[in-house]
C-alpha cells in the first residue's frame, strides 16, 4: 500500500482546461473565506509539493459538503473539520468533505492534506503552473502562474474572485540555501531537517487566491528606503546574482512610478507591508506585495520599464480595489493601462500622450468581444487585447466627454468609495452610476456602445461637390449615440477647429475644394468610418 501511495504522490498534474471565476456552486454560495494558511513543501528535485491547507471559514446556511477547488492529480491524504477527520471526495476538481453539521455563522477550519507533481506552466504567466528553471550558478528557480487558471492548481480553496480573504499566513520549506519569497512580511525563516528551511510570510490585507503567490530562488536582496505622501514604504528586490547589475535602478524607477500611481490614486495600499519584486523566469504578473519581474530591465523607447510600470499599477488596479466576476476584468485590467497615457503625457508632453495612444491603444485594438461580456464569466477568457486596450480606450474617450479633472476624481473616487461588496470588490455598474453621478448626465449610450459591443461605432461621411465648394455630411450610424468629433479643417476664412455634436442625423460642413478635413485628430475617439455617396 506504501508504495502505490507513493507512486501516487508523484504523478503529474495535467493542466487541463480549468480557469477561475464562472457560476459558484450552491455549496459555495453558502461559505464565505476569511483566512488561509499555506504549509507548503516544495521539492525542487522532485519537482513535486506537499504539506497541508486550512481554510477559516463561516456557513450562511447548511449544506451537504464543503466544496474546496483542487486540481484533479493531487493525492489528498486527509480532510479534518475542526479537527475531526471526515469522508470526501476529490473528482472533477473539487474537494467535497461530508458537512457534520456544524454551526452556522461561526468560524471553523478546515484542513486538507495533500500532495503531488503540480501542471507546468508551457507560457507563463498566461497558463497555470509551476516553472521549473535553474540560475547560471544551477541553483532551482522556481515560480508559480496562476491568474487565469486558478490558484487551485497549487493548492486548496474556495477558487472565485468574489471571496477574498482577510489575510494569509504563507509557510514555504525549501532545502538550503534557497529562499521561498511571498505576500507580506516576512515573520521568520526556521532550520529544518537535512539542510532545509522553512520561510513565513505573513500579509493582513484582504488578498484574493491568486494573487497568494512563491517564487524560489538563490536570490540576492536589494532594498531601499523611500517615502510616499510623506509615509514610508520599504522597496525589495529579490533577484538573481546574475542580474544584480541594475537592480537600485530598478527600485529607483519603482519609486517614481508608485509615486505617480500614488499621487493620482490615493496612498499605496499596502504601505505597512512592502513594495516588492521577485526576479521570475517569465516577463511579469502582479501579486500583492510581491510583483513578479522578469524583464531585464527592458526600457520603452521612451526611457521607462513597461512591465515594471504596469505591475506596479496593479496594487491600485486588481489588488486594492477588485472584481467579484472575471466579466469586469477591465477595472483591473483597461484602467491600470489607461495611467500608462497619462504617466507619458505628464512625463513627455502631450503630443507624446497623442502618439502613445494611437500606437499602443488604438494598434492594439482587435474589437473581437465586448469589453464586459455576460456575468459569471471565467478568467481564461478574459486575457484578450480588448480587456487591455479598448478598455484603457473607454476610459480615455470618458475623459474627452467629462473632462479630465472630473475622471480624475471619479477614479480615485472609485478606488475608496464604500461599495456594495465586501472587501472593496465592485463592478462595472457600479463605476457607470459614478461616472453619470459626478458627469452630472446619463451616459448609458456611451458605455452601451463602448463596453457591452464588440464592435465600434460607425461614422459616416458623405461628399458633394458643386464649383468651389465641398459640401460634407457627418453622423453616427448607431441610434441614439451622440459622441461629440473634433474636427480641423480649411474654411473660406481660414483654418478652423471645431467640436461637432454628432448624433445620427446628418450635420453639414462646407470647404473649399482641395482643403482637407482632418477628423479626431488629436485621438480621442473610437471608431470606423465609411463614405457613402
Amino acid at each position: 500500500m506504501r508504495i502505490i501511495l507513493f507512486f501516487l504522490l508523484y504523478l503529474s498534474v495535467e493542466a487541463g482546461p480549468i480557469s477561475s471565476g464562472g457560476p459558484l456552486s450552491e455549496n459555495q454560495k453558502a461559505m464565505d473565506v476569511s483566512y488561509y494558511t499555506l504549509d507548503i513543501k516544495v521539492d525542487p528535485y522532485r519537482q513535486t509539493i506537499s504539506g497541508s491547507v486550512k481554510i477559516n471559514f463561516k456557513l450562511f446556511r447548511q449544506v451537504n459538503s464543503i466544496e474546496l477547488d483542487l486540481k484533479d492529480g493531487y493525492v489528498v491524504s486527509g480532510t479534518l473539520i475542526d479537527g475531526m477527520s471526515l469522508a470526501f471526495k476529490h473528482e472533477n476538481n473539487k474537494i467535497l468533505i461530508d458537512n457534520p453539521g456544524i454551526d452556522l455563522f461561526s468560524e471553523h477550519v478546515v484542513e486538507i492534506k495533500y500532495g503531488g507533481k503540480p501542471p507546468k506552466a508551457t507560457n507563463p504567466p498566461w497558463d497555470g503552473g509551476f516553472t521549473w528553471e535553474t540560475s547560471e550558478d544551477g541553483s532551482p528557480w522556481i515560480g508559480v502562474s496562476c491568474q487565469s487558471n486558478g490558484a487551485h492548481i497549487w493548492y486548496p480553496c474556495k477558487e472565485h474572485p468574489s471571496d477574498k480573504s482577510i489575510g494569509a499566513d504563507i509557510f514555504i520549506t525549501v532545502p538550503d540555501p534557497l529562499m521561498a519569497i511571498s505576500n507580506g512580511l516576512l515573520q521568520s525563516v526556521n532550520s529544518q531537517k537535512n539542510k532545509w528551511s522553512k520561510w513565513h510570510w505573513k500579509t493582513k490585507y484582504p488578498i484574493s487566491t491568486y494573487n497568494i503567490n512563491i517564487t524560489i530562488g538563490n536570490f540576492s536582496t536589494i532594498e531601499k528606503e523611500a517615502y510616499v505622501l510623506n509615509e514610508p514604504l520599504s522597496l525589495v528586490y529579490y533577484v538573481l546574482p546574475e542580474k544584480e547589475n541594475g537592480g537600485y535602478e530598478l527600485l529607483d524607477e519603482a519609486e517614481e512610478h508608485i509615486r505617480f500611481y500614488a499621487s493620482h490614486f490615493g496612498q499605496y495600499p499596502w504601505i505597512d507591508e512592502k513594495f516588492g519584486l521577485v526576479h521570475t523566469p517569465y516577463s511579469g504578473m502582479e501579486h500583492q506585495t510581491i510583483n513578479a519581474y522578469g524583464n531585464n530591465y527592458k526600457k520603452t523607447k521612451r526611457g521607462y520599464d513597461f512591465i515594471l510600470f504596469h505591475e506596479a499599477g496593479h496594487e491600485w488596479w486588481g489588488n486594492y480595489l477588485s472584481v467579484s466576476d472575471w466579466a469586469d476584468f477591465w477595472i483591473h485590467e483597461g484602467f491600470d493601462t489607461y495611467a500608462e497615457a497619462i504617466y507619458v503625457e505628464e512625463k513627455y508632453g502631450i503630443e507624446s500622450r497623442i502618439e502613445f495612444v494611437k500606437n499602443r491603444f488604438r494598434g492594439n485594438i482587435k474589437n473581437e468581444f465586448p469589453v464586459v461580456p455576460k456575468i459569471n464569466a471565467v478568467a481564461k477568457n478574459r486575457s484578450g487585447n480588448d480587456v487591455y486596450y479598448k478598455g484603457a480606450f473607454v476610459l480615455h474617450m470618458l475623459r474627452y466627454l467629462i473632462g479630465y479633472d472630473v475622471l480624475k476624481g471619479s477614479l480615485r473616487e472609485f478606488l475608496h468609495m464604500p461599495k456594495e461588496l465586501p472587501d472593496n470588490q465592485t463592478s462595472t455598474s457600479e463605476f457607470i452610476s459614478l461616472i453619470n453621478e459626478n458627469a452630472g448626465q446619463d451616459l448609458d449610450w456611451f458605455f452601451k456602445q463602448y463596453l457591452y459591443k464588440a464592435e465600434p461605432p460607425t461614422l459616416k461621411l458623405a461628399k458633394k461637390q458643386h464649383n468651389d465648394k465641398v459640401y460634407i455630411d457627418i453622423w453616427w450610424d448607431e441610434e441614439g449615440f451622440k459622441m461629440p468629433l473634433d474636427i480641423v479643417y480649411n474654411s473660406f476664412d481660414g483654418k478652423r477647429e471645431r467640436k461637432l455634436e454628432l448624433n445620427n442625423r446628418p450635420k453639414r460642413i462646407v470647404i473649399p475644394k482641395g482643403s482637407d478635413l482632418l477628423i479626431d485628430p488629436d485621438e480621442w475617439i473610437l471608431f470606423e468610418m465609411v463614405e457613402t455617396n
